[in-house]
């Protein structure tokens, strides 16, 4: 373990970054050349959201994305058990405007040299499978400090082309401990319930199913947005993440089942038309509309 003294870090916020008010010096480029995404930004873990992005590809090396300081390294060739062992053999580098990456589940004993800075492009380990993992790949997190939030990498890395169209496979009206599929022609009860769907974006390397986290949610009731999500960051709260913007837990986003909880729709006596739209990053998006009638 080594931290890096030194550099100055006070440079613009990141929020003006986004916004594209005053840039990076430098350009953020990929960690890995083959960009195989097999895990997205804020999709279902079970009990947690995925912090950050998985990239398959095999093992290959995976390189600074900006200049930045050495803050820490672990290596588990080294074997420092007293250490969290989910990342596995990872390493955290610090760059201008408070952001650090940390990039995880290294290949043991691959890691770059201790010291004190890395350029943009120099490398920091080979991708591999240690910790809590299920094969090589490169877990990769961006976290901004100033808010205590993870960022979605996709939002900052150069974009990646997508030709496969998010799905919605099924639509449900929860309401008590009822859920029952949402279809054209239905006629539900009056009052309060919850949009739940099976929803997901598809991996764009294999011709079988191999689930993905969406990016943005949207749902309209009768021509009215009712709620919006956008996978864009997570905060860290009372050491729980929360999907930024709207703070929402996990267990509010995602079912027990690993459904995702679109939104509440207050219901009316009448004939009501919902619309749930999905989106993955590349701009791909799908919608479902649903007539239905509302009994009194």
């Amino acid at each position: 373990m080594r931290r890096a003294h030194g550099a100055q870090r006070a440079v613009p916020a990141l929020l003006a970054f986004l916004l594209g008010a005053v840039p990076f010096a430098h350009g953020l480029d990929w960690p890995v050349d083959r960009k195989i995404i097999i895990g997205t930004f804020g999709e279902d873990k079970g009990s947690h959201f995925f912090d950050g992005l998985d990239l398959g590809g095999g093992q290959q090396e995976v390189r600074a994305v900006l200049p930045g300081e050495l803050v820490f390294r672990y290596d588990e060739a080294e074997d420092y058990s007293s250490l969290p062992r989910g990342l596995g053999s990872f390493v955290v580098l610090h760059h201008e405007g408070k952001i650090e990456t940390i990039s995880s589940n290294l290949k043991k004993g691959s890691l770059g040299p201790v010291r004190a800075a890395y350029a943009a492009g120099e490398t920091v380990g080979l991708s591999g499978d240690t910790g809590s993992s299920d094969g090589i790949h490169l877990h990769f997190s961006l976290y901004d400090e100033e808010t205590a939030s993870f960022l979605n990498p996709l939002s900052l890395l150069p974009p990646v082309a997508g030709t496969h169209m998010p799905v919605i496979k099924t639509v449900f009206l929860s309401a008590g401990d009822t859920a029952t599929p949402l279809d054209n022609g239905a006629t539900v009860p009056a009052g309060k319930a919850q949009i739940i769907a099976q929803a997901y974006d598809l991996r764009q390397d294999l011709r079988f199913l191999w689930p993905l986290g969406l990016y943005g949610v949207r749902l309209d009731l009768d021509g009215k947005e009712v709620a919006r999500m956008v996978f864009d960051s997570l905060q860290v709260t009372d050491g729980q993440l929360r999907l930024g913007g709207i703070k929402l837990t996990h267990d509010k986003v995602y079912t027990s089942d690993g459904l995702l909880s679109c939104g509440t729709v207050e219901l009316r006596p009448g004939t009501s038309h919902l619309t749930l739209s999905v989106r993955d990053f590349a701009g791909n998006e799908t919608t479902k509309e649903i007539s239905f009638t509302v009994r009194e």
